[in-house]
């Protein structure tokens, strides 16, 4: 990571990120240094329809006509660029969560 090259060396004192050592369990291990705000907004669902008037529909020979248009995972706002905050990030591998699928659909609902 690019904060890496910020690190705390003995020549680099003046920084708040801690010096590496590759395979050090005990440094971090209780450190809150690694705790990050997690919160986020998201656009989960939207849906939009519309029925025409009676008095259009009737020139096309319909009962009724209905246009629609639905979208499912369409934004999430968060500091953690590049991760999806909804998720877990532990390290294990997890084969239960999929990432959810932006999803777009629109339609029409003819009723003769």
């Amino acid at each position: 990571h690019a904060d890496m090259y910020n690190a705390w060396t003995p020549e680099n004192r003046n920084t708040d990120i801690p010096r590496f050592v590759y395979n050090d369990e005990y440094t971090t291990l209780s450190s809150d240094r690694w705790l990050t705000n997690a919160s986020y907004l998201s656009l989960e669902h939207v849906n939009f329809g519309y029925t025409l008037p009676q008095n259009i529909v009737k020139k096309m020979y319909l009962s009724k006509l209905r246009v629609y248009f639905a979208a499912d995972n369409l934004w999430v706002w968060s500091h953690r660029q590049g991760m999806d905050p909804r998720q877990s990030f532990t390290g294990g591998v997890n084969n239960t969560y999929y990432a959810p699928i932006r999803t777009l659909s629109g339609g029409f609902t003819v009723t003769f």
